[in-house]
Formats: structure tokens, sequence, C-alpha cells
């Protein structure tokens, strides 16, 4: 019998109206009542799947994700792993703002993934009437116990999407995520369309989380990074026209912890200002070793390194491909908080670890 591990984090789907007016999230307790509520969902099974059950659990303190920071992420990849060995499938519940941060980052900090773990919320909170979230948790729920997906998942408005590449795009439909450089893997209809071509391939026992001993490694691991990720900061810097060299400057050098990397989002395929000012600035914090990433604002297509003469590779940028800004960022905390040095987390970033990027040219 299939049993999914549902851990509710917070976020819009489990909001009410609270006496201001304004959407809070509810208790955990509180919330679960409300799931059992759903059509289906009662009694901690799913109707028409007879055989799958799901459990529900929660932190003491329910979040915004707009507040979620990466110690965070560490809690819920810390949760997941102590009941990998009872459930068959994860669910993670989470606000849309930082769902594709956190679900990037999961498949970073869980090397060796042998189950579904499947991140989802809705755009309207699940004690309204006209909601997204009864389908998003229902759906959420039956991919996590019915799909052998050994990877971090996005399940968003009838699609299962690769964690690492999903961003959130709308911020009032219910198609709020996509995966603008990635095929889902998963459609759900009348049918369940699977896209197994591109689903990661089990682990190998050697690094499977199937495996205990794997299991306490990874827990030892994630057991020191909050007191490595007090130590620095990673800043995100969006290029625009015009942007000045003191401005750079005070994100890459005036940020308290120090900054270890930052993700440029630049023009087209990684562009950026020519101004020998901006560059030299760039080229210093480089030296000081601060690794950046060379990433686009733009959501279709890769950063190119070496295609135009204002590519930041010059300055020793890392060119992300397609990697979203999400995955860059997240990937590039997780290196860093593991404690390898510059060089060694510059040699890393460009080289696909959970199916996050496609190297392009080589």
């Amino acid at each position: 019998m299939p049993r999914v591990y549902v851990l509710y984090t917070g976020g819009t789907i489990g909001c009410v109206t609270n006496p201001d007016g304004a959407l809070a999230p509810v208790p955990g307790a509180e919330f679960e009542t409300l799931v059992l509520a759903v059509p289906g969902l009662s009694d901690h099974r799913v109707r028409d799947y007879q055989d799958l059950s799901w459990t529900m659990d929660w932190f003491d303190r329910t979040l915004d994700s707009s507040n979620m920071t990466p110690a965070d992420w560490v809690a819920i990849a810390r949760r997941l792993l102590s009941v990998y060995d009872q459930y068959d499938g994860f669910v993670v519940l989470h606000g849309t703002d930082s769902m594709a941060y956190s679900a990037s980052a999961l498949s970073f900090l869980l090397p060796g993934l042998s189950k579904p773990v499947v991140f989802s919320g809705s755009q309207v909170p699940l004690s309204f009437t006209l909601s997204d979230a009864p389908a998003n948790l229902v759906g959420a729920i039956v991919a996590a116990g019915t799909l052998p997906v050994p990877e971090v998942c996005v399940y968003f408005d009838t699609r299962l999407l690769r964690g690492n590449r999903s961003s959130k795009v709308d911020a009032n439909r219910f198609a709020g995520f996509d995966s603008p450089n990635f095929p889902p893997l998963a459609t759900v209809g009348s049918v369940v369309a699977r896209n197994e071509p591109y689903w990661l391939p089990m682990p190998d026992a050697a690094v499977s989380l199937a495996e205990p001993d794997n299991r306490s490694r990874r827990l030892a691991a994630l057991d020191a990074l909050p007191a490595a990720l007090a130590g620095f900061s990673v800043v995100m810097l969006w290029l625009y026209p015009g942007i000045r060299a003191s401005t750079v400057s005070a994100m890459l050098t005036g940020t308290s912890p120090a900054a270890k990397g930052a993700v440029l989002l630049a023009f087209g395929e990684g562009n950026g200002p020519t101004d020998p000012e901006f560059l030299d600035t760039l080229s210093a914090a480089v030296k000081a070793g601060v690794v950046l990433m060379d990433n686009t604002q733009v959501q279709r297509g890769a950063v190119l390194p070496g295609a135009y003469a204002t590519g930041l590779g010059a300055v020793g940028a890392v060119g992300a491909y397609d990697m979203t800004p999400e995955a860059s960022y997240a990937k590039l905390v997780c290196l860093l908080a593991g404690g390898l040095d510059a060089a060694a987390v510059k040699a890393a970033m460009p080289v696909p670890q959970a199916g996050e990027l496609t190297v392009i040219g080589d």
C-alpha cells in the first residue's frame, strides 16, 4: 500500500482571512482539518486510489514563503530524511512565491533521492470556494504515491515539473508555474501521461538514500549546514541599462555577512555593459573569491559563454547555460555551505548534478 508523507510548511494554500482582512497561514492541525474535508481525501485516503494513504505533518511555525530562508530548506530536507524509510513518496506544501527556490535547493540537498518529493501549493487558499488548491493537493499526493520519479518536482495545474527547472511565471492565474527550458515530467488529464524518457535515473546503491548508511551520512552533512549558512551571503543582481559600478560594488562588498557568491541576471545570452569601471568591479570581486554566475534574465533560452564581446565570462563569471536563476542561486548556496572553496564551486556550478542544466556547445 503506497504511503505518502505530506509536510505542510504554510503558504497561500493554508491561509485564511485574519481580522485585519489579510491572508495568513493557519497552524498545522487546523490545516489538516481543512484537508480532511476535501472531497476524496477523508480518512487519510484518496478516493479512487484505494491503496493510497497519506499522513499530514507540519512545523511548529508556519511560514509565508516570502519568509523562507536557506536554513528552512535544510529543515525541510532533514524532516523528509527522518521519515524516508516509512513512506513511498513525499509532498511539501509550500507558498508559491519562493517554491522554485526551495524545490531547487532540495534537489541539491538530497543527492541520491530514490523516491518522489513533490512540492505544491495554490494561488488561492484551500479555505476559499473557488480555489485551485483541491486539484493541486490531490494531484500532488497521487503523483507522489503512484509515479516512481526519483527527483524533486513541482506539481501545479495538472503538470509535474522538475523542481530545479521550474519558475513561478504568473502571480494570479492557476497556471502559476512553468518549466521554460525542460518538458513536464508528467501531465494529468483523463489519463496520466508520463514523460519517462526525461526522468532522472534511479541512483546507484552507493549513493541511494534507500540505503540507511547513506541517509545517516546525509543527515550528518545537513546538521552542519545551518552554522555554515550563517557565515556568508549569496546575492542576486539584475542588470539594467545604466547600472553603475557603485551599485554593484555595494552589493558585492557591502553585504553582511560577506558575499561569497552572486547570481547576475544578465541581458540576452549572458551580456552586460562594457563600461570599464563596471567590469573592474566584477573582476575585483572574482579576485576576492566571489563566485559570479552569469544567468540570463530572459525566461527561455540559455547563456552561451563567449558568444558576444559583451559576455561576462571575460571577468571570470561562470556561464549558467539554461539553469534558472532560482536553481543557480540555490546551487551556489548549497555548494558554498558544503565547505567548497571558490575554485571548486566555480568548477561544479556548470556541471549538472540533478538535471538542473543542459551543457551547450561542448
